[in-house]
């Protein structure tokens, strides 16, 4: 059987990999009253925390392997690890076991940015977007897709999601083996890099070769901290300012992976094009700052509403910058800097949910922290425009952009 590099092949691929994450995440309540677990509130939160803190310190790891070694044995030791992860986690007999399998599906899950460097050997420069929009939109489907199945599947049991998981991430990765073909050729993979810093330290001091890029991943972790902080300020000002149940907590979450996934699938592409990257990125960072902001204003139609531009301007966000990192960087490195941009994704999906919490606590409900995250964004949109209008300037000045 020939197997086949193509776009369509690796979205499936993704897709099916995060149906299988996202089918565990309505889990981890449920843990606080099992008797064979009995987490406390503080375990839960390091239970989701550790699957992020693996994924920050692998990703860089796992997207450097894939520069020396191709993507396709990367992506399959990720697939059949995650298996493997899910396995472990619906047999899990006591606290630490299930602490280990979530931290072991933090580390293969890591290569995401794997699947993102390949989208970008398969892509020239023109759909580079919209390839990383692509693997927004796999995102998207797997997180409202997931949760759901799983959810469903927990009425049989704590352990059947974990297993249902495991089952799906395994026949994905046996499809993968067969159809999922190299896509980078073998005469342009680079040689084992020697350094005398640590692992993960060294990626950081390869990156500095492409200053442009680092930025953008720094930028991205900004980015996920401030709206993973919403994330967690959301459902409570929901709760207690709008009366919204854990299921109309349910739903609005789903509404907003189902406004990003359109974003990403039909609208970065044109916008894109039109727009460049840059700009793409900013007006994301600007909806969802005015998306903020309009959230503390009281009344549903208003929230829904904001909402709406909150999801459309993350949906535009992570394509736009994703394929800034790409464009940044030489061919034979995209996987370590890819890896990079998914770390610091990572690191501000463990920091925001913290900051969120507190800030909700401490200062005086949800306004001030709503409003807070919105002018940092706003700052951050700011940044963004500047360094586009540097480069068109450049440009007219008939100087090379960096």
């Amino acid at each position: 059987m020939q197997r086949t590099a193509s776009v369509g092949i690796l979205f499936f691929t993704v897709f099916m990999d995060l149906l299988g994450f996202g089918m565990v995440l309505p889990l981890m309540p449920l843990y606080a009253a099992d008797p064979h677990f009995q987490a406390s509130a503080t375990a839960i939160g390091w239970l989701m925390a550790i699957y992020s803190l693996m994924q920050f310190g692998c990703a860089p790891l796992w997207g450097r392997l894939s520069d020396q070694i191709g993507r396709r044995p990367v992506l399959l030791i990720g697939l059949f690890g995650s298996s493997l992860s899910y396995l472990v986690y619906g047999l899990a007999p006591n606290l630490a076991i299930l602490f280990l399998a979530r931290g072991m599906a933090g580390v293969m899950g890591a290569n995401i940015a794997v699947a993102q460097a390949a989208m970008a050997d398969l892509t020239s420069c023109a759909g580079r977007t919209k390839a990383m929009g692509l693997i927004g939109v796999a995102f998207g489907l797997g997180f409202i897709l997931g949760p759901a199945l799983g959810g469903f599947a927990s009425g049989y049991g704590l352990s059947t999601a974990p297993l249902i998981a495991a089952a799906i991430t395994g026949l994905n990765g046996i499809a993968a083996f067969f159809w999922l073909g190299e896509t980078r050729p073998v005469h342009s993979q680079s040689a084992p890099t020697r350094s005398g810093h640590p692992l993960w330290g060294a990626a950081w001091v390869q990156a500095k070769t492409f200053p442009g890029a680092v930025r953008v991943c720094l930028l991205m972790g900004g980015f996920t901290t401030l709206f993973a902080a919403f994330e967690v300020i959301m459902p409570l000002w929901g709760h207690d300012v709008l009366g919204w149940t854990l299921v109309s907590i349910g739903w609005v979450f789903t509404y907003i992976g189902v406004v990003a996934v359109v974003t990403q699938g039909g609208v970065v592409r044109p916008l894109a094009a039109r727009l460049g990257e840059k700009r793409t990125a900013a007006l994301g960072l600007l909806l969802a700052a005015v998306g903020i902001a309009c959230f503390a204003l009281v009344g549903l139609t208003v929230a829904l509403t904001a909402l709406a531009l909150i999801a459309a301007g993350a949906g535009l966000v992570h394509p736009g910058l994703s394929s800034l990192v790409s464009l940044n960087t030489a061919s034979e490195q995209q996987g370590l800097m890819l890896g990079l941009f998914q770390s610091m994704s990572a690191l501000g999906r463990g920091v925001g949910p913290v900051l969120g919490g507190l800030g909700y606590a401490h200062l005086g409900g949800g306004t001030f922290p709503l409003i807070g995250l919105g002018l940092l964004l706003v700052w951050l949109t700011f940044m963004v425009v500047r360094k586009a209008i540097q480069d068109a300037r450049s440009v007219g000045d008939g100087h090379a952009v960096p």
